[in-house]
């Protein structure tokens, strides 16, 4: 699917810094749209390609979990994505003000 294309590209660094920030605000504007729907499968699929990559995102991170539905939506995933923002805080991540 063009989620698991984009997620791909994400992860395996593939685009600039510039892109990323615009790759990763679409992701998180699917996860926003309410669900069912191609947009929000998009934004899990996509997420779910590059969620290795979160824990150097800790903002976006924070953005992710502030979603309303994101929870019941993807449980697990919510759960990966709480670990990521946990793990950078306490390991003293800055927060970039890059993406989100």
């Amino acid at each position: 699917t063009t989620g698991m294309l984009f997620g791909v590209l994400v992860q395996h660094q593939l685009v600039s810094s510039i892109t990323l920030g615009i790759a990763l605000r679409y992701v998180l504007e699917a996860l926003r749209k309410s669900p069912p729907g191609k947009m929000t499968k998009f934004g899990l699929c996509a997420l779910e390609q590059f969620k290795e990559r979160l824990s150097g995102w800790p903002q976006y991170c924070s953005h992710i979990l502030q979603i309303e539905h994101f929870k019941a939506l993807a449980p697990e995933l919510y759960v990966y994505v709480q670990n990521c923002l946990s793990s950078s805080v306490t390991s003293g991540g800055a927060f970039s003000s890059s993406v989100g």
